[in-house]
């Protein structure tokens, strides 16, 4: 994989690539390119693109865990690359397993990245079977699912754009990923005006750092809060509509995404904003409730320090679960590639056609 003309088309097939914002283009998440896997610092954003080089599936694993690179469906596409790269040197089965069980054990929450992870491995035992080269399948592989998750994301953001209009403010949480971003895309191509609302989402910021820098460079008005703002807001009669993304949602209709989603959706509740979720793919099969899903808990000295410098009394420590999980009687929609579905009838998302040949998520 080479530079990128101006004129090439983008992972979803319909834009060109350099139309759309950086974080939806191919080098906004993770690229093969000549045995290494390029991964954008979106730490670093927006003020500096800068690109992490990784040569081994654990270099992969800790840019995950570093959260140099996130959102459910990018991480795993990143993760998929990162597993080929395990596979360049006579790599065993064993190994395989071991990269594998590394990379899903990342990011613990979403589902996405262990369902690329299985399938990819998968499809490298079938090569070693048949004498094939692993590598090459699992690059293939993983450079389909990312067309699909693109074809998935611009279907969504297709469905979702029927429930706005012309002039609505939307309140967003952490970065809603690229269903959120082609959304923004779609709306721009309807001329349809929306002014946006992003929660700053500490500690890393992606909200300010992601959301905004995507909604602002399409031209749409774009203000940031701190995250405590945004159920006055909604009770102030300023918000329209709050959309997140989800990275899990069970077939009983319940969301796991950003710590602070909860809050946000009872506000919403409470003050008569529709709550919509974006999640391209639908629920997770293997997630019936609340109970199947992992709240990853992270070091809680990212709460207790900003720029490696310590802002709270030394006495003091941090407390970070990264997600928060709201039931469905909080969900307005939950919008998929499939269609708009009411929360607690979401497993009836399985009973449309994919439209996406061979659709493996």
């Amino acid at each position: 994989m080479k530079t990128h003309s101006s004129s090439k088309k983008s992972l979803d097939g319909k834009y060109v690539e350099s139309d759309l914002p950086l974080l939806i283009q191919r080098r906004g998440m993770a690229v093969w390119e000549d045995g290494i896997v390029k991964i954008l610092d979106r730490r670093k954003l927006p003020n500096q693109v800068d690109f992490i080089v990784c040569k081994t599936s654990e270099d992969v694993a800790v840019a995950i865990e570093n959260m140099a690179i996130q959102g459910a469906f990018s991480i795993s596409i990143a993760a998929g690359y990162g597993l080929a790269l395990s596979l360049k040197n006579n790599c065993s089965i064993s190994d395989l397993n071991k990269a594998s069980a590394r990379l899903i054990s990342t990011r613990p929450t979403g589902m996405a990245l262990k369902k690329v992870i299985t399938y990819c491995q998968k499809t490298a035992i079938d090569a070693m079977d048949n004498n094939l080269c692993p590598a090459s399948a699992v690059i293939e592989l993983t450079s389909k699912v990312a067309s699909d998750l693109a074809k998935q994301a611009q279907k969504t953001a297709q469905n979702a754009i029927s429930l706005l209009k012309d002039g609505d403010t939307i309140l967003t949480h952490c970065f809603p990923d690229r269903s959120y971003v082609y959304l923004l895309v779609e709306a721009k191509r309807r001329n349809i005006d929306l002014k946006i609302i992003c929660s700053e989402t500490r500690p890393y910021l992606q909200g300010t750092k992601l959301t905004a820098f995507c909604s602002s460079s399409l031209g749409f008005k774009t203000k940031v809060i701190s995250d405590g703002m945004g159920g006055a807001l909604m009770q102030q009669g300023l918000i329209n509509a709050f959309i997140t993304a989800a990275d899990r949602v069970c077939m009983d209709g319940t969301v796991a995404n950003k710590i602070g989603t909860y809050q946000y959706a009872l506000a919403a509740r409470e003050n008569k904003v529709p709550y919509y979720v974006l999640r391209q793919s639908g629920p997770d099969l293997g997630s019936n409730d609340s109970n199947a899903i992992e709240i990853e808990e992270r070091d809680g000295d990212e709460l207790t320090m900003i720029d490696k410098k310590n802002i709270a009394p030394k006495n003091v420590q941090g407390f970070y679960p990264a997600f928060d999980v709201t039931p469905s009687n909080l969900v307005t929609r939950i919008i998929t590639d499939r269609g708009i579905f009411m929360a607690n009838q979401i497993k009836s998302y399985f009973d449309n056609d994919s439209f996406i040949a061979d659709s493996l998520l």
